[in-house]
Order: structure tokens, then sequence, then C-alpha cells
């Protein structure tokens, strides 16, 4: 995939919710339209679409353009040389910003449109919340279009969910790409899960060779899902990529690639399940088995192991597991003879045994979901 045509397909947009008010460089994000993926070169252009299609008063604001680092992003647009724009959206009428690169090099970021405060004498008529937008992209080669892809932006709503899924397509050509933009004021930890189709974790921490996570604030990434899981085979996969956050901000896009041909791909929030308490679960032994010997808990919750004097428990890496040996992970947990208990707060796949007796096959694992 080249990458320039990589970076014009990325252009599906989600608009996250968001719980601070301010965000990147102090602007307002509640209700507000974020565009997370912008692409300006020679060839390309990038137009924004704002509506304000209700009766009533006009909209005003400004559109800020941002590189992937966060700073601010000159575009040439409206005959000038700009990193943002002021404009008002007529009542029941329509703005289009023609955005195009000041050099010939591939350039991609992001945009914010911050509106307007309502107007306190118009009390009820939410100004922000009346604003839709959209991105059109196109493509010039020769004089004629070659590629044209449009996408609709969504509002940012706060104390909305920390969780984005998108469906992954991957074999033979098709691939699945991911952008994702921290549109808030403090660094995001970001979780990666590669889910099958009936929702059974395959892989839940991504090892790109570029980092990803954690994401500062105003940072922009683009990466294809065979990047986040390369030592996960794909060449014929089906199932979903869900992204978490610790902290508010996310916002993520979806495309797949066949080739030349493009398309986007949904971006849904997940949404969040009523908060349940901590649990404590309880693993014994049976002779020289653990039972159960495979466990799966959320985050937050305690495993406690309540074993015959004879057993321990130690965390060993999954190639010690697997071979049963007993040398123990370096930085891992382990309980003494007897057992205890041990609090899970990060999630993945954690393999341990019984040191005395691995190699009888006395082990077990724990699989911790957020």
């Amino acid at each position: 995939m080249k990458k320039v045509l990589f970076s014009l397909v990325l252009t599906v947009t989600f608009g996250s919710a968001l719980f601070a008010q301010n965000g990147h460089m102090g602007h307002r994000i509640q209700k507000n339209l974020v565009f997370p993926h912008f692409v300006l070169a020679s060839g390309f252009t990038t137009e924004v679409i704002l509506m304000n299609p209700a009766p009533g008063d006009p909209v005003s604001g400004t559109l800020f353009f941002f590189n992937q680092d966060g700073t601010p992003l000159t575009v040439q647009a409206e005959g000038n040389a700009v990193s943002q724009i002021a404009l008002t959206i007529p009542a029941e009428g329509v703005r289009f910003v023609t955005a195009s690169g000041t050099t010939t090099e591939v350039t991609v970021g992001w945009a914010l449109f911050d509106a307007a405060s309502d107007d306190p004498s118009t009390a009820g008529d939410n100004r922000r919340s009346r604003l839709s937008g959209s991105l059109v992209y196109t493509r010039v080669t020769g004089g004629q279009t070659t590629a044209k892809v449009g996408v609709v932006t969504a509002r940012y709503e706060t104390g909305g969910q920390r969780r984005l899924a998108i469906p992954v397509i991957s074999s033979g050509t098709v691939n699945t790409g991911i952008a994702v933009v921290n549109a808030g004021q403090a660094a995001l930890n970001l979780t990666f899960q590669l889910q099958d189709p009936a929702g059974t974790i395959v892989r839940n921490n991504a090892n790109p060779a570029q980092p990803i996570s954690p994401l500062a604030p105003g940072t922009q990434k683009a990466i294809f899902v065979t990047e986040l899981f390369p030592d996960f085979d794909l060449s014929n996969f089906r199932g979903t990529l869900s992204v978490l956050a610790d902290g508010e901000g996310l916002v993520a896009l979806g495309l797949l690639t066949d080739q030349d041909a493009l398309s986007s791909i949904p971006v849904v929030l997940v949404p969040s399940a009523q908060q349940q308490p901590p649990m404590t679960h309880t693993v014994t032994n049976q002779g020289f088995t653990f039972s159960p010997a495979t466990l799966t808990v959320r985050s937050g919750d305690t495993v406690t192991w309540t074993l015959e004097n004879i057993h321990n428990v130690v965390e060993v890496t999954q190639a010690t597991h697997t071979a049963n040996g007993s040398t123990p992970k370096a930085g891992g947990f382990s309980l003494p003879f007897g057992g205890g208990s041990f609090t899970f707060s990060t999630p993945g796949t954690y393999f341990y045994v019984c040191s005395p007796h691995a190699a009888q096959g006395m082990k077990g694992t724990i699989t911790v979901n957020p």
C-alpha cells in the first residue's frame, strides 16, 4: 500500500464523547466537531463542510488545523496560508472550506471546529448542538479525478464511553486500518484488543514497531491492523478491533483497502456496562491440578488461591508454561505454599505454575479483561 494512498483513505471520522470542556491547547471540545484525519499534498484537496440546518440563528466559530504532533498546521485556504479560519454558518445554511497543501509533500493532520457559545438571549437554542460536519477528500491525477471519499463527523458529548470498536477484514490484498487522535488535554494510555467473530480476545495488546500509547494531547497516529499485531496470522481473518482509553479525548476512524480500491468502515462506541464492584475469585487444587485451571476475570478483581501446603503459585512466561517449566517470570507475581491472594489491575493473559509440580503439568492461566 502506497503511503500517499494510505494517507488519502484514512478518512472515516468518529467523534467520541469527552468529559472535559477543554481539550488540546485549551480548545473547547464539548459539542464541537473534530475532523480526525486531514490530508494535504500536490493533487490532493480536503474540503470541510459545515451545516447549520435548523432555522434560528447563525453559528460562528473557528476552524483550527493541526499536524500529527498537535502543532498548528498551515494550509492554503480561501486564498491565504492559514492555520485557523473564522467562519459563520447562516441559519439553514452551509459553509464550504477547501484546503490544500502549501508544499508538494504529503501532510497528514486533523482539524477542530470550535463553535461559539450559546447566546443567552436565545434560551434553549444550543447553537453548538445544531452543527453537523463532513469532509470530502479528492485526488486529481493528470487533470482527472481518480479518488473521492466523503465522511461525516459527530459532535462530542461529555460523559461518554472510552471504548471504540471497528470491524476487521484481512485477507489477501484486503486490509483494515485505524487512525486515532487525542483531542483531550492529557495523555491517553490505549489498549488494542483483537477479537474473533465470537467475541473471544485473540490478542490483548498491540505490538507495533512504532509505539502508539501513551498518546500525547493533540497527537494523531494511523496504522494498519496487520502492523498493530505483526505476530498474529491475519492472512484470512474477520473479527473486531477494540480500542480502550484510560481517559477522555479519544477519537478514531476506520478504513478498508483493497489495492487501489478503498472504502470507509464504521467506528462505533461500545456502551459502558453498569459499573460493577471488584470481585474475588477462588482457585483450589485437586491433587496436582489447579481448579479451575483457566479463569477469566475483570481488571480490579482479586484471585485467591486456597491450596494444600505442598503447592505454591509462581507466574511464568507463556513459553515456560507451555514447556511445563518453573522458571519465574521477571517481575511476575508469586504466592507462598498454601496460596494467597493477588489483585489483577492490568488487562492481559497471565500464566502460572506450582513450581514443585510444574513438570507434572500443574499450571493455570488467568485472563484479565478491562
